[in-house]
């Protein structure tokens, strides 16, 4: 008699997917390295998604933060619903698309206009195009590990992919990615974050060259690096002396800390945005918009182009509607706050019980972890000390309990939780930090 070797269904749809997809995965990140593949789910459910089996787990990923209410919201669910009454139009405007944009321009303190976009990738592309219109410049700033998508321009130094290179106040320029034109590089300076006298010394050198300084506000794609007040301020003064547009990419950071995004948290108020993930509660959706007289310099009133066929399609600005409506209702920031104190403070506590090298850093409903740390990371040159085999160990061992992260290849990544989530899910997390992190302390099978 032969034994028979059964395969899991989702090693079983792994083999057959990279067959068909590079990598088996239709984005690169999701190839989960804790698991040795990627997480496939069956369904979502509000705080939860499931997996092939059926089993649940507390879903920490919330589509990269896309899903702030939540998986198949009844008011989002709703909202599609009358948009495929509609007819699934597109290249169409309504008036749904109008009554987003004023929403925005009412809750978001930089926005006079705005328009929309399918990805961040294309509203920060479309908002440096923007920046070089107005300005008559061609040069911008970027910050060591600030990501702001996938376009040529924005590729190089983004977290996590590879290590950080040259002395600490001049970052080295490095690409991301093959396939991207070296000459880009001459219109991108790199800056280290968080440090004001770099900045100053490059506006002096360059300032009439450079068109735009584009930065996360809270630096989530490094985790949860946070800038003190005092430094936006002074990139506020300093941009505005020497005619240089200030944006804010909020693709991330749009309505983590309140209806206002970062830039009421912090009262700080940037020329232009870009705003995205949960806008649309999990639809896809991202916005670009800001002072009337730089917006007004897109066609058909200005000259920087701006189209495509399915920019504002009514299926995501209907859900939008409602996302933006939910996300202003009495009480939505508290039950997010409650949830991240308990979390956080609750992982921290943890960790430093058990010894664990490890420190969860959040600021309002996103966080990142750190592997091998015990004090405040406050750079991204910092989060090259990370145990990246500890991560993987750990992330693996949460799976394994029923709590679901992207692993992000072990590198500091954000993590994060919806209003669909309770104060009960978040001690179901912690007990299962609690169970992975002595299984590992005592070398048990994670």
């Amino acid at each position: 008699m032969h034994a028979t070797t059964t395969i899991n269904p989702h090693d079983r749809l792994y083999q057959s997917a990279r067959a068909v997809l590079p990598g088996g995965v239709s984005s690169s990140i999701r190839l989960n390295k804790a698991l040795g593949r990627p997480f496939y789910i069956a369904r979502g459910e509000g705080a939860y998604v499931y997996d092939l089996e059926g089993r649940e787990y507390v879903d920490l990923l919330t589509s990269h933060g896309a899903t702030i209410l939540g998986h198949n919201h009844p008011g989002i669910r709703a909202a599609i619903e009358e948009a495929l009454r509609c007819g699934i139009v597109c290249s169409f405007e309504t008036p749904a698309q109008s009554r987003v944009a004023a929403a925005l321009t009412e809750m978001v303190p930089c926005v006079d206009m705005v328009r929309f976009t399918c990805s961040g990738t294309e509203a920060t592309m479309h908002t440096l195009r923007l920046a070089r219109e107005y300005t008559g410049r061609e040069k911008f700033i970027k910050f060591d590990g600030h990501f702001h998508g996938y376009h040529d321009y924005v590729m190089w130094n983004y977290g996590g992919a590879a290590p950080v290179e040259g002395p600490p106040e001049s970052p080295r320029k490095t690409v991301r990615s093959g396939g991207v034109p070296a000459g880009i590089a001459e219109y991108v300076i790199v800056l280290p974050f968080n440090d004001l006298e770099v900045v100053k010394r490059a506006l002096w050198l360059h300032g009439h060259e450079i068109a735009a300084l584009i930065l996360e506000p809270i630096h989530y794609n490094a985790g949860c690096i946070v800038p003190s007040k005092e430094y936006l301020h002074g990139l506020r003064e300093l941009t505005k002396e020497y005619g240089v547009v200030l944006i804010f990419d909020e693709i991330l950071s749009a309505f983590r800390t309140g209806p206002g995004c970062a830039q009421e948290y912090f009262n700080v108020i940037p020329d232009l945005c870009t705003i995205g993930k949960c806008v649309a509660g999990g639809t896809p959706l991202s916005v670009f918009g800001g002072r009337r007289e730089i917006m007004e310099h897109l066609r058909p009133l200005g000259n920087a182009e701006h189209s495509g066929t399915y920019n504002a399609h009514l299926i995501p600005i209907m859900a939008a509607e409602v996302c933006l409506a939910e996300i202003r209702k009495p009480g939505f920031y508290d039950h997010l706050n409650a949830l991240a104190d308990r979390l956080y403070t609750g992982m921290n506590a943890i960790f430093q019980k058990h010894g664990f090298l490890a420190r969860c850093q959040g600021l309002g409903a996103r966080f990142g972890l750190y592997f091998g740390f015990t004090e405040e990371v406050r750079t991204y040159r910092d989060t090259e000390k990370q145990d990246t085999a500890l991560g993987l160990r750990f992330f693996k061992g949460m799976a394994e309990r029923g709590v679901y992260f992207c692993d992000g290849g072990g590198k500091p990544m954000h993590h994060g939780f919806s209003a669909a989530h309770t104060v009960a899910d978040m001690g179901r997390v912690l007990q299962a930090t609690e169970d992975t992190v002595k299984a590992l302390g005592t070398g048990e099978r994670s």
